[in-house]
């Protein structure tokens, strides 16, 4: 399933990524028939791509299995075998949904999708939970289909909704699929750095000695999963406004798109990167103090968490100016720029590995990404950007005060239990939240009393 997944991204997530951008200025430029016209090209392109990749996938499905599991037995590789050629149309199923959500975000539907999402992945894993004792590791496959099917469903049937007429997609038009490949090219560079980097950085990891990998692994576990969250709010929301205003030529909407979506993302982070920093200690202790993890390496994990908390505002810098370049048309600078991410990380790895030890890969990460952020602001253009400059500072200091206030906190701990502590810093973070708000640009009597309006009227 992961190999499938890698295979998808690698083929199609840079057009995936930049597919709304591009759609909205056809919408807005040659209009709404023109841009769907080009649209059912590129899933007509995606679906003959993917269908001939996964017949020869199909023909070399053994060598593979040998590759992933060297020193498997005959029993096991005949299994990894079976899985694959079950799973091999969810490379299909999963890259038509993509498009399809992306489609959606780009006339503005962003909830509906999500929620289907959510209701697929909450069957999923009710379907694993009931099937497994029953058909053991076939139950992953059959409630991995169940739910792609169902998210599948929900997104025709919205397309439905919007009163698509969509044409034959075996209808292919190069010049359709140009426009898109031709949007999408310089990503694939920056998608291939970061793959090369990954790599490079279990290597040198391995290298420290044992454990180093898995401690990695989980210190960042939580950061990538924010880190998705706030993605999906960045790409479904922020890109499709900002691609809309900036066809439409309203500079005071997409100067307003924008701070709103900073502000939406420091607000996110202001509730959960404290408890990445501040409360590391407990976090760690809840969910690894288990089985054979000794206190030196559980030190370690707490101290890799902190880091990677601090370089998660880089890397969301990064995101965010990155994404707003791409809306505005400027894809390339936004490619460009984020290869040197990828070697500023890749180059401070290899050289200061030996001085700070495995503690360099959040370090570099956060580095990297934070120079990359600069550059790219640079580009954006939006009117008092040094006004989005200082606001942007302001948000950085009260997440680094509500970080240092959980961070003193649990220098003293209330209790040894790890569960009551971080139920502890839950209350505490909240306390902070409310006193920081102001600051944040958030308004909590305003929302609380439209909260009680909505909850009264129902």
């Amino acid at each position: 399933m992961t190999l499938l997944s890698t295979v998808g991204l690698a083929m199609w997530g840079p057009i995936n990524e930049t597919f709304r951008a591009k759609f909205v200025f056809l919408k807005e430029k040659e209009g709404e028939k023109a841009a769907i016209s080009r649209a059912v090209s590129l899933v007509g392109f995606t679906v003959i791509v993917t269908i001939a990749f996964s017949f020869v996938v199909l023909l070399l499905t053994h060598p593979i299995a040998h590759a992933l599991d060297s020193t498997g037995s005959p029993q096991k590789l005949t299994l990894i075998v079976s899985l694959m050629l079950i799973m091999l149309p969810t490379l299909l199923i999963n890259q038509i949904t993509s498009i399809g959500i992306s489609v959606l975000n780009a006339y503005d539907v962003y909830y509906l999708p999500e929620f289907a999402g959510t209701v697929a992945s909450i069957c999923n894993l009710f379907l694993i939970i009931f099937l497994a004792p029953i058909i053991g590791i076939y139950s992953l496959a059959i409630s991995q289909y169940v739910a792609i099917l169902l998210l599948l469903i929900a997104v025709i049937y919205y397309l439905r909704k919007q009163s698509f007429k969509l044409r034959s997609f075996w209808l292919i038009h190069w010049q359709d699929i140009k426009i898109f490949i031709l949007f999408a090219l310089p990503f694939f560079l920056p998608y291939f750095a970061g793959q090369i980097n990954q790599l490079a950085e279990k290597l040198i990891a391995n290298s420290l000695g044992d454990g180093s990998v898995s401690a990695l692994d989980y210190a960042r576990q939580f950061s990538m999963t924010l880190q998705a969250v706030i993605s999906s709010v960045l790409t479904t929301v922020m890109v499709p406004m900002l691609a809309k205003s900036f066809a439409q030529q309203d500079a005071n909407r997409f100067a307003t798109i924008v701070k709103e979506n900073i502000n939406t993302c420091f607000v996110i982070m202001c509730l959960t990167v404290p408890i990445l920093i501040g409360s590391a200690t407990p976090l760690s202790k809840f969910f690894f103090l288990h089985g054979k993890i000794s206190s030196d390496a559980l030190l370690v994990i707490i101290n890799l968490m902190r880091f990677y908390g601090l370089a998660f505002v880089g890397i969301i810098l990064y995101m965010t100016f990155g994404l707003i370049l791409l809306a505005s048309n400027k894809g390339k600078i936004y490619a460009f720029w984020g290869i040197l991410a990828q070697v500023v990380v890749l180059c401070i790895n290899i050289v200061l590995v030996r001085i700070w030890g495995i503690y360099v890969f959040p370090i570099s990460v956060g580095i990297g990404h934070l120079l990359t952020a600069c550059i790219l602001s640079y580009f954006v253009k939006i009117d008092d950007k040094w006004s989005m400059y200082l606001r942007i500072a302001k948000y950085i200091v009260i997440l680094l005060a509500m970080s240092s206030g959980l961070y003193l906190l649990n220098l003293r701990p209330v209790s040894d239990i790890a569960i009551l502590q971080l139920l502890l810093n839950g209350v505490v973070l909240l306390l902070l939240f409310v006193v920081f708000s102001k600051f944040l640009d958030v308004n909590i009597v305003l929302y609380g009393k439209k909260l009680i309006s909505k909850v009264t009227k129902r």
